[in-house]
């Protein structure tokens, strides 16, 4: 279910981070970082270099214990920055095209949740993150320039417990913020926490349409037909659910695909319900085939339901001569109100969900998710099969 607790602040895990500051045999000073934790909450770190002005530079592969990583090689050196997560174990990621705001778990992002843009992770810091690494650049240039060798510490522990109190806020202060929807992808595992229904996974950028549909609209459509809810209204809402993903689906594909101004706007804006006109479009222009793997059988009785759903939203599901025509069904006649069966129910749900998911693997022929990061999950969790295939999953 999507989380209830809508934009509410989310503090950080806390824990210190120590600056040991010490001069070797040539009076040559230098720094050790240590980060300590003892709240009970879940933790996560990665680590940038920023020049010493605060400016992020570069990701740092931090090493296990007592590792040394070699700092990259920049005239006036960097600063190494450890940034933990907030309480949940998720950090904030802000897109530096579009400006949203999203949370995702300690593996890099990749994507933006919303444009889908493709990026270093460095260029998702918020702006609250920034805002740390230039007063953390600030503390070591101070400590750097004392006589005195010693420790220095970063207390973000005070700062978890400044989050939603009055006071005023310590030095270092920034919290994340939670949104609407947190999902683990399908994909790739990993979690994402995003306004609204849908996104992209930051992690992997398989687009989580086909996720939400399967994984929470279906379900409850089913629900209800097995539970004795309006059969007619369970198709109707089906049909809808296949007409707003796929003007998502499209829409991403307008973003991502360089195309003609009469094809944009043939497409911008309009709506999918009419069944073979989105075929049509779809394939003409994307190389998508809704009714791949569908029955001649199949096909058809999407349509019918299709433009029965048109009934059911605009002619209080009673049958005039406009749907006769379009259609040919001789089951029923003029001025006679539809009715479906727990079967016909059932069987729309089915169908409505094996078209989403040849859109959804169609989209990402065009939009690729990353392979990598799809198989580098498989493997983690044991699944079979090549990662390519995981996106159309």
């Amino acid at each position: 279910m999507p989380d209830k607790r809508e934009f509410e602040p989310v503090g950080h895990c806390g824990g210190k981070v120590i600056i040991r500051i010490g001069s070797d045999g040539q009076g040559r000073r230098g720094y050790q970082l240590t980060w300590t934790h003892c709240r009970p909450v879940p933790a996560v770190m990665f680590g940038i270099y920023a020049l010493p002005n605060g400016i992020p530079f570069c990701l740092a592969e931090l090493g296990g214990i007592g590792s040394h990583v070699k700092a990259p090689a920049v005239p006036g050196g960097v600063f190494e920055v450890l940034i933990a997560s907030d309480r949940e174990g998720l950090f904030g990621r802000c897109c530096p095209r579009c400006n949203g705001y999203w949370r995702a778990s300690a593996r890099g992002s990749q994507f933006c949740a919303y444009c889908g843009l493709r990026a270093d992770a460095l260029h998702f810091l918020t702006p609250g993150q920034v805002s740390y690494i230039e007063q953390f650049c600030a503390k070591m240039r101070e400590a750097l320039s004392s006589d005195v060798d010693g420790e220095y510490v970063v207390d973000m522990d005070a700062v978890a417990d400044a989050v939603g109190k009055e006071a005023e806020k310590p030095a270092f202060y920034y919290a994340e913020e939670s949104q609407q929807n947190r999902f683990t992808c399908d994909a790739c595992g990993e979690l994402n926490d995003i306004l609204g229904r849908f996104g992209y996974c930051s992690i992997c950028g398989t687009w989580n349409g086909v996720q939400e549909l399967a994984g929470r609209s279906i379900p409850a459509l089913r629900d209800r037909i097995r539970s004795g809810g309006s059969c007619e209204s369970c198709v109707r809402e089906a049909v809808s659910e296949f007409d707003s993903l796929v003007g998502a689906y499209v829409k991403e594909l307008l973003r991502h695909v360089r195309m003609t101004s009469g094809r944009k706007n043939r497409l911008a804006g309009r709506r999918f319900h009419n069944l073979e006109a989105a075929a049509a479009d779809l394939t003409e222009i994307f190389d998508i085939n809704i009714f791949s793997g569908l029955s001649a059988e199949e096909v058809e009785f999407a349509k019918l339901m299709f433009h029965r759903r048109h009934v059911y939203e605009h002619r209080g599901g009673v049958v005039d001569e406009k749907y006769l025509s379009d259609t040919g069904d001789q089951s029923v006649r003029p001025g006679q109100a539809l009715h479906e069966t727990v079967d016909s129910a059932h069987r729309t749900v089915n169908v409505v969900l094996k078209m989403a998911r040849n859109v959804h693997s169609g989209f990402h022929e065009v939009v690729p998710a990353d392979d990598e990061a799809i198989a580098f999950y498989k493997r983690l969790s044991g699944r079979a099969g090549p990662a390519s295939n995981a996106a159309g999953q």
